[in-house]
């Protein structure tokens, strides 16, 4: 069974099209689709077929909707009740957007390993799947909900594409196809960046520099925002003449790896931590520089580190190494599966034989030999996002002094001291402000000082729920702030509403969730109702009927998971504990089924 959603909504059986008929069976069809064989309730599917104002007979039109769905597709496709709606299980079938997002999420690693031609591949397979504007034959109200983000997937894919052809010394193929892309979306930096670089290597400075002014007017009369720093450092590059074909495909001029990603995103409220961090960098002392960036699930630890490296690249000659080392779901890659990506960027050569997760013992202790090899006496930076824990980090470690190693992870670490550890808390009002100001426009913002206090209230200072919020707004700007901060308002619904393309706080808090024990989740769900006030552990063993010490244990471990927070101290000195509001509506939303099943 096929079905296409990137187009019009569709279904096949054995090569030939199933009949389907009207907007609204093509809707109860996609939703299911897209719940990627989760329940979609019947509160959902009634407001994607009628908005705000769903007829007294919603449900048993729905319950229409679904037995033609079950008539049309058979056998091989089935559509269960499943309180409090209904989930399509279809073993076996062909999802177009399952196929894309699984071939544009290994371009996208390609890419970050410096693979471009596979990644060029990858991304233009991809990317074929896409027959036209998606959901274009549903109702306007799921259109509404949920083309934004599918939209928003593939032109980053297609930015990726285009990023891995630029790397290929494509950019006379790309010029045509990067100026009509920026005459479309004439607001999206990053194309009119490889506008820029484009028309540079193809002799056109004059062209690349009017492309960034017109770019700067755009940005300044639309959104009321000046050039980002990556527009804005592809101008300094034009202006210094150093986008030419040695500094593509993250290698500098002496072929020195360079993956860091762009740093882009703001920063506010950020300015001490990034003047330590980068202060460390900077002044190798004759200690290690071992220097671990921690905090909960979308505090900005990455962003933080990026910037940081990026900032202090001039110390480090020899190049920076970047590495993710947990996957999109939060399960935690194997440091062999690291090391090659890592030596490969290093050019070290014979390693396509080399499996990084499925290889022998013997095979990653000649990895880490090869890697440790690479990197003595050499003055790199290596970034390691998103540390599961010290055995994975281990082998991961350069040789010698001269190297410095930046890792984020929602733990502390043993290999990082104390001095070296900076803990994310989350941003005061006024920085929140800022980048809720810095995605959607400051105007805009203030025409409704209230919402928008309300929608940071919401957001909890958590700069991913803020970046995502920014994101919708700017995506959305005929819609007032206050309409978002209405459907912000109800807990219930609220990390529902923080998910756009592929930002997601729920998504980002379940790899947390997962890492803690049984008891652990069992506690988190207990804290969903005891507010958001500090607490000892004292109060925590009373409440959840269990000796002081052994209370304190369990809220330790979700101190070290980073699903509580340490507030500071009662008046004897003992420690006090606070969780997250979303930390919190997470934990609530648990308590509504199995602790176990936190998926």
């Amino acid at each position: 069974m096929d079905f296409r959603i990137l187009g019009p909504v569709e279904a096949r059986r054995g090569g030939e099209w199933v009949a389907l008929s009207g907007s609204k069976v093509h809707t109860v069809l996609a939703a299911l689709l897209l719940a990627r064989g989760r329940v979609v309730s019947d509160a959902r599917l009634g407001a994607l077929l009628w908005g705000w104002d769903p007829p007294v007979t919603a449900s048993a039109q729905i319950y229409t909707y679904i037995s033609r769905l079950r008539k049309h597709l058979g056998e091989e496709v089935e559509i269960v009740r499943r309180q409090p709606g209904y989930v399509l299980r279809a073993p076996g079938a062909r999802i177009d957007v399952v196929e894309f997002e699984r071939l544009d999420r290994l371009g996208r690693e390609a890419l970050q390993d410096g693979r471009h031609l596979e990644a060029q591949a990858l991304l233009t397979e991809a990317l074929g799947w896409w027959r036209g504007s998606a959901l274009s034959n549903v109702t306007e109200f799921l259109l509404e909900a949920e083309l934004p983000q599918l939209e928003e997937a593939r032109m980053f894919a297609l930015e990726n594409r285009i990023e891995a052809d630029l790397a290929l010394g494509r950019h006379e193929q790309v010029t045509a196809e990067l100026t009509g892309l920026v005459g479309e979306f004439p607001v999206r930096e990053r194309l009119r960046a490889q506008l820029m670089t484009a028309l540079y290597r193809c002799g056109r400075q004059a062209d690349a520099l009017h492309t960034y002014y017109e770019g700067r007017k755009v940005l300044v009369d639309q959104l009321g925002v000046d050039p980002g720093e990556a527009l804005g450092a592809t101008y300094q590059a034009v202006l210094g003449g150093e986008l030419g074909l040695a500094e593509a495909g993250g290698f500098g001029r002496s072929g020195a790896p360079a993956m860091l990603p762009a740093a882009e995103g703001e920063l506010a409220g950020r300015d001490a931590e990034l003047a330590a961090l980068t202060a460390r960098l900077g002044s190798p002392d004759g200690r290690p520089r071992r220097l671990l960036v921690t905090g909960m699930a979308g505090a900005g630890k990455t962003a933080l580190a990026v910037r940081v490296a990026v900032d202090s690249a001039e110390h480090f000659p020899d190049g920076q190494l970047f590495a993710e080392l947990c996957r999109p779901d939060g399960t935690a890659k194997d440091p062999g599966e690291v090391l090659v990506r890592l030596l490969r960027a290093l050019g070290e050569p014979g390693l396509d034989g080399v499996g990084g997760g499925a290889g022998p013992a013997q095979d990653r202790d000649e990895l880490v030999r090869l890697y440790r090899a690479r990197t003595a006496g050499k003055r790199l930076l290596v970034v390691l996002d998103d540390a599961a824990g010290d055995l994975q980090v281990a082998p991961l470690m350069p040789a010698g002094a001269r190297c410095a190693v930046l890792i984020t992870s929602r733990s502390r670490l043993a290999r990082v001291t104390g001095a070296d550890t900076v803990a994310l808390a989350a941003l005061d009002d006024d920085d929140a402000l800022a980048v809720l100001a810095a995605a959607a426009g400051r105007d805009r913002l203030l025409a409704d000082p209230d919402a928008a206090d309300d929608l940071v209230a919401y957001c909890g200072g958590l700069p991913l729920a803020l970046a995502v919020m920014g994101a919708r707004l700017a995506a959305r700007p005929h819609w007032p702030a206050r309409r978002f901060a209405d459907r912000m308002a109800d807990p219930r619904t609220r990390l529902a509403e923080l998910s756009f393309g592929d930002l997601d706080v729920r998504r980002a808090l379940l790899p947390s969730v997962r890492r803690t024990t049984p008891q652990g989740r069992e506690t988190l769900v207990a804290l969903a109702g005891w507010g958001t006030e500090p607490f000892s552990a004292r109060e925590a063993g009373t409440r959840l009927s269990l000796p002081e010490e052994a209370a304190e244990r369990l809220l330790e471990s979700l101190v070290d998971g980073a699903l509580l927070d340490l507030s500071g101290l009662d008046p004897q000195g003992l420690p006090l504990y606070r969780c997250h509001e979303l930390v919190l509506l997470y934990a609530a939303s648990m308590g509504a089924h199995d602790t176990t099943a936190v998926g």
